[in-house]
């Protein structure tokens, strides 16, 4: 192969990488963040494992309160967008085209990548496919119930 097909398939890989790990951190702000909070929170680190109203409270009294100053704030918003796209399951499909784009060039053009790309294409691809898989279980459902309440 010439050099430029493997600079395009690592510059691909690349932005694969990047959008991998933006779907990730959506999942950890928008989920995986309030849940935490609200473990901390109640001192219940037990309910990790069965987040629910009873246990925890509402999830909305652990997130950034809107206020004057909230519309100026840009963490505010990224905050309250990571949290809606959970709460709404955007970031079902998301990961599972994350996923899959994720699995392309890993098995397409194995050879032209990188030891250390190939690494980090394989654990973006399993962190992509996990959230779906977690979020598509009865536990995933109770924690979206728990952010929905």
């Amino acid at each position: 192969m010439d050099g430029r097909a493997t600079t395009g398939t690592l510059r691909s890989a690349r932005i694969i990488l990047w959008l991998q790990f933006a779907l990730v951190a959506v999942f950890v702000v928008g989920a995986v963040l309030p849940l935490l909070s609200a473990a901390i929170g109640t001192g219940d680190p037990a309910g990790l494992a069965d987040p629910g109203l009873e246990r925890y409270g509402d999830p909305k009294d652990r997130m950034p309160v809107p206020g004057p100053d909230s519309v100026y704030n840009p963490l505010w918003w990224i905050v309250l967008a990571c949290y809606a796209a959970v709460l709404t399951g955007a970031v079902i499909p998301l990961g599972v085209l994350a996923a899959a784009a994720g699995a392309y060039p890993l098995a397409r053009h194995h050879r032209d990548l990188t030891r250390r790309v190939r690494a980090w294409l394989v654990a973006g691809t399993l962190a992509s496919a996990a959230i779906p898989l977690l979020l598509v279980t009865p536990y995933g459902a109770q924690l979206r119930l728990w952010l929905r309440d």
